[in-house]
């Protein structure tokens, strides 16, 4: 019989060949187009994200380049796949889960360093000194990622009172989650300890240090990650960004914070509608944050560039086109249903309209407030305040064909 390792690898090789040979809207839209998206800009923005990597300060800010996306994933990487909950009820010992789920983070950290090495290339710079930075700051950071996410886990399952639980204010179940909130950190400034420290007198030694670091926590990782499965893992669900809404005996219950500035039939709209496309369409979501973040870096390391700011308002606006395409593919989605509730629940064309609008509107902002943000004191030109007004219309735009669409 085989492994279960090798299952769980063989299954991603058959995803990965049906992917290929049967591509879908989701798997371009949600990975294709940001990644080309991203290279592009990094190998266009050349020397402005390039760090000087000939002192410490642009060693360090190479270190937390390479290692800020890492630990910032390695949570959704380890407890949040969508098939956990089947691969645990089929039996998948946690040891095969956890070392499939690191192979998973190792790629994504290979692939981070790859495209942070793309500047120097692109700038015809010697590419061994910061290779052997990226590395190290990648693996150092992948490593400690696994252990810190795991033991913050393993904390919340075995209900052990945090240290820092009080720095996330009074309420409970934030407090409780605290570990699991900061547990980025120390794999941020690992990493970037890492990158700065890799090279200089007797490397040979520091290397042997860092690798056995990367050994130990690894393995600590295992460990933790056994304990923390079982009874950290069925919660794991229940923290997600954005749980479905509830229902009691009469109404739909629309949540709190801004959306509930929104009058109460188009807050009933816009929790039903990004339910449905954060399940359906979640490719619209997954567009903003890479292309957002390497914009914004874009703009702030060489916002004066002409070119880089053209590139910035092409792949900014690719991913608004995007995001407006999925609002209106929600429309298309519903012209088979039956229209009886709504009019039952007493929602108007405005209510819907504008609930809808709210949830395009959300999604835009993802890539929008960190452009406009950095974009309002980085480029001397122009005024930022056209993102968000652009990102308005053209969310009502989508909201108006969506309803269209609808048939409604």
């Amino acid at each position: 019989m085989m492994h279960p390792l090798g299952l769980l690898l063989r299954l991603d090789a058959r995803r990965l060949a049906d992917a290929i040979r049967r591509p879908r809207v989701g798997v371009w839209a949600g990975f294709a187009l940001p990644a080309a998206l991203v290279v592009g800009g990094v190998w266009l923005a050349g020397d402005a994200l390039r760090p000087d990597v000939s002192n410490g300060d642009g060693q360090i800010l190479l270190g937390l380049l390479v290692s800020a996306p890492i630990a910032f994933q390695a949570y959704p990487v380890l407890f949040r796949p969508e098939d956990d909950s089947l691969l645990r009820r089929l039996g998948i010992p946690p040891a095969a889960l956890f070392a499939h789920r690191a192979l998973r983070l190792l790629l994504a950290a290979l692939a981070v360093a790859g495209l942070f090495l793309l500047p120097f290339i692109r700038t015809a710079q010697a590419l061994g000194a910061p290779l052997a930075m990226l590395a190290a700051g990648a693996l150092v950071a992948w490593a400690s990622s696994l252990a810190t996410t795991s033991g913050a886990a393993a904390g919340m399952a075995d209900g052990r009172r945090s240290p820092i639980r009080g720095l996330l204010g009074p309420d409970a179940g934030l407090s409780a989650a605290a570990s699991l909130v900061w547990a980025p950190l120390p794999p941020l400034v690992a990493g970037a300890l890492a990158a700065r420290v890799v090279l200089g007198p007797n490397a040979a030694v520091r290397m042997g240090v860092i690798a056995l670091l990367v050994v130990l926590w690894v393995a600590l990782g295992a460990r933790r990650f056994a304990r923390a499965l079982p009874r950290f893992a069925p919660l794991s669900g229940e923290l997600a960004y954005a749980p479905p809404p509830t229902a009691d005996a009469s109404e739909l219950v629309i949540g709190r914070g801004l959306p509930a500035l929104l009058p109460r039939g188009a807050g009933a709209v816009r929790a039903r509608d990004a339910v449905v496309v954060s399940r359906r369409f979640r490719w619209a979501g997954r567009l903003a944050a890479p292309v957002g973040i390497i914009a914004a870096l874009a703009l702030l390391r060489a916002g004066g560039d002409p070119e880089v700011r053209r590139w910035v308002a092409a792949a900014c606006t690719g991913v608004l086109v995007m995001q407006s395409a999925a609002v209106i593919a929600l429309g298309r989605a519903e012209r088979p249903r039956l229209r009886w509730i709504d009019r039952a629940l007493g929602l108007r064309t405005a209510d819907r309209l504008l609930g809808r609008w709210a949830v395009g509107f959300g999604l835009s902002m993802g890539v929008v407030l960190p452009v406009a943000f950095v974009w309002s004191f980085a480029v001397d030109t122009s005024p930022a305040w056209p993102w968000i007004a652009g990102a308005a219309l053209g969310a009502l735009a989508a909201a108006g064909a969506s309803l269209v669409a609808a048939g409604r």
